[in-house]
């Protein structure tokens, strides 16, 4: 059995790590200097055990090692590097690195391969920093181009993309956009729950829930706290706090696995004597079904409409949309085997976080592998797996990418 050498991967993913220094947590958004400092180091570390490296014009690294057979198959494998603000230590990064560890492992045993063989460190895929999701991977896939877009700082996508991009520019890094794989296979944390539950050491993932994403406004009229009578109020807050509650319930009727989160809420001018004349507030909604989503899309512009009035408004914008996908039952039935083969304890579920791996799955055949997170726990700085865990991955990806490219 080819296995992964555990402390060159623990290692890996502390020095990607510590260049989020700033803060709680990872904080490795897009086109940031530790993003820059991340993608550079993979180019590095790429370029020493002889991987030939490609950025494209959102900032993805791509490193190739040519099959010798067919060179024009190529069997990829990867995440993402983006963090989410106050994010784990494995959230995207551990695909990237145990991918990496896995393309060296088959290397250092084999050799020269029949198939090219690709790692990819997609540019984004969280949506923290501009209003959009997989930017990275949509561009790669030639499915969709990111246009328009402001951080909360005003900076614009494209003047971001463009200096970070710039930094990554070497003579020894070739600027393109590669041709799309034959197949591809994501290694990531679970993220939730289950496998720890489950007491399993691997999770096969059959499909990925759809989920949309919407930013509210609401415009009522700021007032003195004091002096504005309770019935002449048009607090933007509480019919924020309003429309929050009933869409919770709206949402547990519709079906128990919806889920309906509101990370993110601001308000205006937030002082303590002030009725808040504006506030705004983000809604993330994931299922299986899209009917389902759809649905509940129809109760939000519903439920809008009917608070609305005269000296209170309330916009409802969708910026994200993916839809729920089945990824490759062959994969799955190949990685079924291997893991039965290498005495790993494995269960067949499917994701409820979106992953790249959802927009591959529209271009080639996709696979999906997750390991346990500790209590379920991810997207915030106690994220955590076992060390062994990280390994049962990266010795299961190996084993299939030697399948698939020898």
């Amino acid at each position: 059995m080819l296995t992964t050498s555990l402390d060159q991967l623990d290692q890996r993913l502390k020095t990607i790590n510590s260049f989020s220094h700033n803060g709680l947590g990872q904080n490795r958004l897009v086109y940031t200097p530790s993003w820059i400092a991340g993608q550079k180091q993979l180019i590095n570390w790429g370029l020493s055990i002889g991987l030939a490296p490609t950025v494209d014009d959102y900032g993805t690294v791509y490193l190739d090692v040519l099959g010798t057979e067919t060179p024009n198959q190529i069997i990829a494998t990867g995440s993402h590097m983006d963090t989410v603000a106050q994010g784990g230590r494995f959230d995207g990064l551990y695909g990237v690195i145990g991918g990496l560890q896995s393309i060296e492992t088959l290397l250092n045993a084999f050799g020269r391969l029949k198939k090219t063989l690709r790692l990819i460190s997609f540019s984004e895929e969280e949506g923290s920093r501009f209003p959009t999701t997989f930017s990275g991977s949509k561009h790669y896939a030639r499915i969709e181009e990111t246009v328009g877009l402001t951080d909360k700082s005003g900076i614009s996508f494209d003047t971001a993309r463009i200096r970070a991009v710039s930094r990554l520019e070497a003579s020894s890094v070739n600027r393109s956009l590669p041709s799309l794989p034959l197949t591809f296979t994501e290694l990531h944390i679970e993220q939730g729950p289950r496998l720890v539950a489950k007491h399993q050491q691997i999770g096969l993932v059959t499909s990925i829930v759809g989920q949309r994403r919407f930013t509210v406004v609401i415009n009522g009229i700021a007032n003195h706290a004091g002096t504005t009578p309770m019935n002449r109020r048009h607090d933007a807050l509480q019919s924020g706090i309003q429309l929050i509650s009933r869409l919770e319930l709206l949402a547990q009727s519709l079906s128990p696995d919806l889920t309906v989160t509101v990370g993110e809420f601001n308000v205006e001018p937030n002082t303590s004597n002030v009725i808040p004349g504006k506030v705004s507030f983000t809604i993330d909604c994931r299922h299986v079904d899209s009917e389902i989503l759809n649905e509940f899309e129809t109760m939000i512009h519903c439920e809008a409409k009917l608070m609305t009035r005269p000296q209170l408004s309330i916009r409802v914008n969708r910026w994200a949309n993916s839809q729920p996908v089945q990824l490759d039952q062959q994969l799955l039935a190949q990685n079924d085997h291997l893991a039965n083969q290498l005495n790993l304890s494995h269960v067949s579920l499917a994701s409820g976080a979106g992953h790249d791996s959802q927009i591959m799955s529209q271009v080639t055949r996709t696979t999906m592998i997750f390991v346990p997170s500790i209590n379920g726990i991810s997207h915030a700085p106690q994220e955590a797996t076992h060390l062994t865990d990280l390994k049962a991955g990266v010795d299961l990806l190996t084993a299939s990418l030697h399948q698939q490219a020898y």
